[in-house]
């Protein structure tokens, strides 16, 4: 009898022993089986790439697509103002200022009417290297009906250093202006050429009576 209830007791021992073990190596591979999912990344909710950056701008001197780059116009250049149809005589005699001959600037100057557009351009045609068509043009801007503008370029001829265009705008000056431009000629009193002097106290004699 004492036998067969110390045999039940081992038993019943045995049976524990095996549960916990079981239990352990259960809980065992719970955990490994934990770490590794967790080794997996997961694709729920992944975040996507930045956009690539936009592509840089043009540098200096490079044009847009099917843009032609434009060069601001220059002095003489006829896209300073706008030429239409009916100006075609003001179209020649500006190609002909272009000329490397200045008797034929010279005479472009006289088909250039000193108003409106034509007497811009005779303003920029005052810085033309040969005398001979600056004075032409001091001619035309004798004939400007008193335009203020083309009296100041008259004004502005004064400090030519051409003596003979000096003098050229001496007389227009005396021609077509009045006591406001005694003092602008007075500044040139002390000319070096004697001839300028001499001209400049006329014009300045005239302008005073």
């Amino acid at each position: 009898m004492k036998r067969f209830e110390w045999n039940r007791e081992l038993n019943a021992r045995l049976s524990t022993a095996a549960l916990l073990v079981f239990l352990a190596l259960g809980t065992g591979l719970w955990g490994c089986g934990s770490e590794r999912e967790a080794e997996v990344p997961s694709t729920t909710g992944a975040v996507e790439p930045p956009p690539p950056p936009p592509p840089a701008p043009p540098t200096a001197g490079e044009g847009t697509a099917g843009t032609a780059a434009q060069k601001p116009p220059v002095a003489g250049d006829a896209r300073l103002d706008p030429i239409t149809e009916d100006d075609e005589d003001l179209r020649e005699a500006l190609n002909e200022l272009r000329s490397s001959d200045p008797e034929v600037r010279a005479d472009a100057v006289y088909d250039i009417e000193p108003e409106g557009v034509g007497l811009r351009y005779l303003l920029d045609t005052l810085s033309d290297p040969d005398p001979e068509v600056r004075i032409s043009v001091i001619s035309q801007l004798e004939d400007a009906d008193e335009e203020p503008e083309a009296i100041a370029g008259l004004v502005t001829a004064l400090g030519d250093e051409n003596a003979e265009v000096v003098i050229e705008a001496i007389d227009a000056i005396e021609f077509v202006g009045d006591s406001s431009q005694i003092r602008d000629l007075q500044r040139y009193s002390d000319h070096p050429n004697e001839e300028v002097r001499e001209a400049i106290a006329d014009a300045i004699e005239y302008l005073e009576d």
